[in-house]
């Protein structure tokens, strides 16, 4: 009986020890801690690509949380994020779908901002969607496929003339033309290149006489620029008079207009000039009646 009662015992601890063996290998291989507690939060995204459940979650890339959920919601992706619970959510933090691998392997990258705000699990957080290397050999396979078009079009149309025998044999008429005018260029050349050349020569022979006449009549032509010179100095004199001449009738004319002196007076009094016109014509009125009648001077002496 004690042999049985030891027997059962030792089946019993190893049953146990299994146990616990089996619940921290669960929680090891889900990366787990027993002793942390989640929050799961909802994340919005254009779209994740292969993003795929349990992918990790990075905080300022350290790794706090994994993917739950992969749903599409509406014309975006809704994915359910579980994270540690101590680790609070700026408002203003980027959130990314970012790409970690060669194979296209994905994970959530979250840097936290400086936000006094924070997110709750109520809340749905939009994040950005980068490109990664399956993106871009899509992008790469669409642009081979965009170029293989293109090139199926560029050889349909050169097929379509270039290889046709009706533009070949416009082509070579065009050139059998060009070829022409080129002859007929290089004649029409040929034929005025003499006239040119005479007219070249008399013009240098032209040259040469101009100046043999300026070499031999220097002097005069220096005498004649000296005379001009004295001329236009000598009008440069007459015009300095004129100026002046023309200053002093101005003074003068202004001295006429001005009432500060005797004469600009005597033209600025109107009744002046009636009296001395009345005075002259009487003066006038005597004279002739001296003339006239004589005159009589009586002499008293006292």
């Amino acid at each position: 009986m004690k042999k049985d009662t030891t027997l059962y015992f030792i089946v019993g601890l190893v049953i146990v020890v299994a146990l616990v063996i089996l619940i921290f290998g669960m929680f090891f291989l889900n990366d787990k801690d027993p002793r942390e507690t989640f929050v799961s939060y909802n994340l919005r995204f254009s779209q994740v690509s292969t993003l795929a459940q349990d992918d990790p979650v990075k905080v300022n890339g350290v790794k706090l949380g994994k993917v739950e959920n992969i749903a599409l919601h509406g014309n975006g992706v809704l994915v359910r994020i579980s994270l540690r619970n101590d680790v609070k959510i700026p408002k203003d933090s980027d959130i990314r779908v970012q790409n970690i691998g060669l194979l296209g392997e994905r994970q959530i990258g979250m840097i936290l901002g400086d936000s006094q705000q924070m997110f709750t699990v109520a809340d749905t957080i939009k994040g950005q969607f980068d490109a990664g290397i399956a993106e871009v050999m899509g992008m790469a396979g669409e642009v081979l496929d965009s170029a293989k078009i293109i090139m199926t079009i560029a050889h349909t149309m050169l097929d379509s003339t270039i290889a046709t025998q009706d533009f070949r044999d416009r082509f070579r008429r065009i050139l059998t033309k060009a070829e022409d005018l080129e002859d007929q260029a290089i004649g029409l050349v040929q034929r005025a290149e003499p006239a040119l050349q005479g007219s070249l020569s008399g013009l240098s022979v032209a040259t040469k006489k101009i100046n043999v006449i300026l070499d031999e009549n220097r002097e005069p032509l220096k005498t004649l620029v000296a005379d001009a010179n004295g001329l236009v100095n000598q009008a440069n004199a007459l015009i300095t008079g004129a100026d002046t001449a023309v200053q002093r009738v101005l003074f003068l004319t202004g001295k006429l207009e001005s009432k500060n002196n005797t004469l600009g007076i005597l033209l600025n009094d109107r009744k002046l000039h009636d009296d001395l016109s009345t005075t002259i014509h009487s003066a006038d009125s005597l004279f002739r009646l001296i003339v006239r009648d004589g005159l009589d001077v009586n002499i008293d002496f006292f």
